[in-house]
């Protein structure tokens, strides 16, 4: 099965290449409605914490029927970017 190609227009798609040069991928990319504009769940835990750049925040969700943590960017007014690791 082919991974999805994915893209952010936000900060995000610095992280998520230093996660997929690192070896994690991609399990699941798509919108999540209605704040969520795009949502890219990664197989594995982040390999590493990031900088937090403005507009950017980090949370640990610890939620096994979602994910472990995620990077969140607002893209514009109530809507955001997501970008989330597995267990």
């Amino acid at each position: 099965m082919k991974k999805p190609t994915v893209h952010f227009s936000s900060p995000l798609q610095l992280i998520l290449q230093a996660e997929l040069a690192r070896g994690n991928q991609v399990r699941d990319a798509s919108e999540w409605p209605p704040h969520c504009s795009m949502l890219v769940l990664l197989d594995r835990p982040f390999q590493r914490r990031y900088p937090l750049v403005p507009g950017v925040r980090f949370e640990k969700t610890n939620d096994p029927h979602l994910w472990k943590a995620e990077y969140r960017c607002e893209v514009a007014p109530g809507l955001w970017e997501c970008l989330a690791c597995g267990f």
